[in-house]
């Protein structure tokens, strides 16, 4: 994810954006993936670094202990033209890199994925869809090459609707944790921190005309108004989209006169129970920015996927034929 200044978030959890960047600049790349783990790993399966031929890179594949490292050899396979298979930890013949967790990752530097695959994924990503790439393992004792695929999930994203401090620090701590965040808001100043983020901003205007309100299963939307009648249309029209996680401030008696409100207009407890209140993993936050790690806490602790992963049957001979998933 680039910043705001132009540079590039070194530990970002997707890297084909800097890739596809680098291959627009005429600049070649390598793409690194966590594809074994022995014993234990901070990094799960399909996790991945980007490197350039400068020695710039995007992502991270442990605790910071071999990124390094990893750097030196993707430079090394670009020269020698050639994808291969590295050990790192036990067993491993690189004495001096250990894993703190005593374990062992095989990592496969690929240097030949082809630009448009990955910007087929970008795109798909960019349009909320799930994606696959292969990742062509180089062939060990004379056994044919293997494809590791490696899933892609769109990029969490967190609608904060509402105004005030705590608004403001959850946009900004969301963002910090490579969030893609949309705010609505009334409030001028709310909208103007917000936009100085790089968080997509909506004027609200009225209660009583709302915008519409999308949100997929990898949405987490969160009310923020310390006047709740801006609630009344937003919290119908999220229980109406497929978010994973809805939730709303106030305190216990509130949420009370919530639900109330929202059954004697039709709602079902199964559909008012998608909604958390009040928001947050932990009651009693007083600060601004104490409410918002409680709320981002309860966004992340809700989201079972990752970025990246490996999709299922990972693993696969080199003449199974490969398609982007859903094209």
């Amino acid at each position: 994810m680039k910043r705001s200044d132009g540079t590039w978030e070194p530990f970002d959890d997707y890297v084909l954006d800097f890739a596809i960047e680098c291959a627009q600049a005429q600049v070649r790349y390598v793409i690194v993936t966590l594809v074994a783990i022995e014993g234990s790993s901070p990094r799960p399966l399909g996790a991945q670094m980007a490197v350039s031929e400068t020695g710039m890179f995007v992502g991270y594949l442990s605790g910071g202990c071999i990124e390094r490292a990893v750097v030196v050899e993707a430079l090394d396979a670009l020269h020698e033209g050639a994808n291969r298979l590295v050990r790192y930890g036990k067993g491993s013949p690189y004495f001096d890199i250990q894993l703190p967790c005593g374990g062992a990752i095989e990592l496969c530097f690929d240097v030949g994925q082809a630009t448009e695959v990955l910007q087929m994924i970008d795109q798909r990503l960019a349009q909320r869809l799930s994606a696959e790439m292969p990742v062509k393992m180089p062939s060990i004792a004379g056994r044919p090459a293997e494809f590791f695929r490696v899933s892609y999930a769109p990029r969490r994203r967190l609608i904060i609707a509402g105004s005030g401090p705590a608004a403001v620090q959850l946009c900004k701590l969301a963002r910090l944790s490579g969030l893609l965040v949309k705010v609505l808001s009334a409030d001028l100043a709310t909208r103007d921190y917000a936009a100085e983020m790089q968080a997509e901003v909506v004027q609200l205007t009225n209660p009583g005309s709302i915008p519409p309100l999308i949100a997929d299963k990898f949405t987490a939307i969160v009310f923020m108004f310390h006047d709740h009648a801006w609630e009344e249309n937003l919290l119908p029209a999220a229980l109406a989209t497929d978010a994973y996680y809805i939730a709303a401030m106030g305190s216990k008696s509130t949420h009370e006169g919530r639900r109330r409100d929202l059954q004697a207009r039709g709602f079902s407890g199964r559909s008012l129970d998608r909604i958390q209140g009040p928001a947050g993993m932990f009651a009693g936050a007083k600060s601004a920015s104490s409410v918002a790690v409680s709320i981002l806490a309860d966004v992340i602790k809700d989201s079972n996927f990752s970025l990246v992963h490996p999709a299922s049957n990972s693993i696969s001979p080199d003449h199974v034929q490969y398609e982007l998933a859903s094209q």
